[in-house]
């Protein structure tokens, strides 16, 4: 009784502090993100004197919830025909491009520190991962999902999370065992390859039937018998392959997005996404006042100089690795900046690489307070930083370095 008692009273602490965090900040007029981040540094468990909350598995489960729900309402922005409109091959190439870019550039790094090889190869693998939930929420606010460089980041930040998985994946099994076969290689792609297409598949095939069963769309949209049914429904589908992505060693993000995808293909995922939007919007709430209350501020100081060396040539490779991929597609200068510094921060899913790397005893005790800082100040950077790519002028940019270099037929 006094756990639930304790852990109903953090949930309590969650939820005022982040609706006196909208409060403020919509009267400010400033991204809620910043002001979510902030409360949740506030009461989280490393803010001296003392924190309010006290029980990570509570900040962790509303994290977890927080980026199911979150990426979950994504999806239904997305029908797998509107994404694959940009085309798997553009979203492969620009995440090829910038994770490849992001290991050359956290060698450099590693050499310019004095690290450890192993140290250099986390990071990495730390630094090709965004943020999809923060990205997504920042995009959503300002009201600019539709864009066509909104919709290149959300399939560039799946591949880029599945690359991430993958490469973890491997290099788990080569410290474990001190090699990988051709074989192992085979089935850990495989597996995921088999997860996304079979997900597709089999979900596009019976879902949005059985959702389109449920609502009667035929009846209009103001028919609401069947409102908690079609909730009740779309959600379990949800929960159902986020967890069967995790059994697989996946993200449960993906999961989550991916069953947005395939439900944004009924006739009523307009209906489902309207029914589903306070529930998304209160666990992305507690999402990042949850991640908030992780950032341990007490290490800023001492990892200052390492940390903002980090920070700079992440953002430096985003910018480059990501803007060059999107233009090398054929993009627009506009498109390929705005996706360049809208993909210029560091996910949470850098966290659970650098908690890998120390669990196998193989990264330096200094890489993952480091990290963590990156995390923290990439997501207070992130809304100014999209917001800065709307404003900029391309044609500035196109007179400043020449035309002919930057601007190819047919752009504007």
């Amino acid at each position: 009784m006094e756990f639930s008692t304790e852990v109903i009273a953090d949930f309590a602490v969650i939820m005022t502090v982040g609706a006196i965090a909208t409060f403020i900040f919509h009267r400010l007029k400033q991204p809620l993100i910043l002001g979510y981040l902030i409360a949740g540094i506030i009461i989280g468990p490393y803010t001296p004197p003392f924190g309010f909350i006290n029980r990570p598995e509570v900040l962790e489960a509303s994290a977890e919830l927080g980026v199911i729900l979150l990426l979950f309402g994504i999806g239904l922005e997305f029908p797998l025909k509107k994404l694959m409109s940009v085309g798997l091959k553009a979203y492969a190439v620009i995440s090829i491009i910038e994770i490849v870019w992001m290991f050359v550039l956290s060698f450099f790094i590693g050499l310019l520190l004095e690290w450890p090889v192993m140290d250099s190869l986390f990071l990495g693998m730390a630094l090709a991962s965004s943020s999809t939930v923060v990205i997504a929420k920042v995009l959503s606010d300002m009201g600019k999902l539709q864009d066509t460089s909104a919709l290149v980041m959300m399939g560039v930040l799946v591949v880029e999370d599945l690359i991430v998985v993958l490469a973890l994946g491997l290099a788990t099994s080569v410290i474990d065992a001190g090699s990988i076969s051709f074989l192992d290689l085979s089935f850990s792609v495989g597996r995921m390859l088999l997860f996304v297409i079979g997900s597709l598949v089999i979900g596009l095939r019976f879902i949005p039937r059985i959702i389109d069963w449920i609502n009667h769309p035929e009846e209009g949209e103001g028919y609401t018998e069947h409102d908690e049914v079609i909730v009740l429904t779309a959600l379990g589908f949800c929960f159902a392959l986020s967890v069967i992505a995790n059994f697989l060693d996946l993200s449960m993000a993906i999961g989550a997005f991916l069953m947005g995808v395939i439900i944004a293909s009924a006739r009523s995922a307009h209906r489902i996404s309207f029914l589903t939007l306070r529930i998304k919007e209160m666990f992305g709430a507690m999402f990042f006042v949850s991640i908030g209350a992780l950032i341990d501020i007490t290490q800023f100081t001492t990892f200052f100089l390492p940390g903002l060396l980090v920070i700079a040539t992440m953002l430096l490779g985003k910018v480059v690795g990501c803007g060059l991929g999107t233009r090398l597609m054929g993009y627009d200068l506009s498109t390929s900046l705005k996706v360049g510094l809208g993909m210029g921060q560091v996910g949470e899913f850098a966290l659970i690489v650098a908690k890998s790397g120390q669990d196998l005893g193989v990264t330096s005790p200094f890489l993952f307070p480091i990290i963590g800082m990156a995390v923290g100040v990439t997501a207070f950077m992130t809304p100014y930083l999209i917001r800065f790519s709307y404003r900029l002028n391309p044609e500035w940019i196109s007179n400043a370095w020449g035309k002919d270099r930057w601007n190819r037929p047919g752009d504007k």
